[in-house]
């Protein structure tokens, strides 16, 4: 009888050292794999972390001036539910952020689908005749059309420009050559009304005349290595995938 029991005990205490260990071996894949969290302390400083337990988080100061004001102009409150689900899905298709992309379409139409400037730009996103053969667009005022072109042209200008916003801004408002030539912003009072004004609607200020820091969002970059970096300024070589988190 005593002999029955311990073999019972080694099966029970082997089969338990398995689980255990299967266990312990999958976790912290589980954890690592979490998505990013960005949360505020008591004070006002942004943290970030991919484990809301963890001792191990990353601290981004709050900046000068008292806290932001807030903006639903960007939000997704102020987005027309038959454009809502297209944004999303463009967001991720993109690499871009949904606030974004909102922003930039509140700034150049209000989704008004049939806007059209002075200048002859069409739509949601606004798009001149040369930008809207250069994705197959067919049909300008076709808002679905309308909407992919204008987020893949946005997130061309934002790869090109290494995630600046302001000079990815620039760039959809003034065009490229305007921003070769002036080597940042260009010092039109439209372009810097625009950049504030998209800026604004994602709950962010925009101050500066050339537009030439990288410190317009927070980054993850993920290196071929598997190293995992978060920051606020990008590298000027970046060897890895980029995920903009906020």
């Amino acid at each position: 009888m005593n002999k029955r029991n311990s073999v019972r005990c080694k099966r029970k205490f082997f089969h338990y050292s398995i689980f255990l260990f299967a266990l312990l071996s999958v976790l912290p894949t589980l954890l690592l794999s979490q998505d990013i969290v960005i949360k505020y302390d008591k004070s006002g400083n942004k943290v970030i972390t991919n484990n809301a337990y963890s001792p191990h988080k990353i601290y981004f100061k709050k900046p000068a001036g008292g806290k932001k004001k807030s903006s639903t102009s960007g939000s997704v409150q102020s987005v027309p539910r038959e454009y809502l689900n297209k944004i999303r899905k463009l967001a991720a298709k993109y690499g871009l952020k949904e606030k974004l992309i909102i922003a930039v379409a509140r700034a150049e139409s209000s989704f008004n689908p049939n806007a059209v400037s002075k200048k002859g730009a069409v739509g949601l996103m606004q798009l001149m005749k040369s930008t809207a053969k250069q994705y197959g667009v067919k049909n300008r005022y076709d808002p679905h059309q309308n909407l992919e072109a204008g987020v893949k042209h946005l997130s061309y200008l934002y790869k090109k420009y290494r995630y600046n916003l302001p000079l990815t801004l620039a760039a959809y408002n003034a065009g490229e050559e305007a921003v070769r030539k002036y080597s940042g912003v260009p010092p039109y009072k439209e372009t810097k009304t625009y950049i504030k004004r998209v800026m604004k609607y994602m709950g962010r200020r925009y101050s500066g005349y050339f537009g030439s820091s990288s410190k317009s969002g927070i980054f993850k970059i993920v290196t071929k290595d598997g190293r995992v970096i978060i920051t606020d300024t990008m590298p000027d070589k970046v060897n890895g995938k980029v995920t903009v988190i906020d």
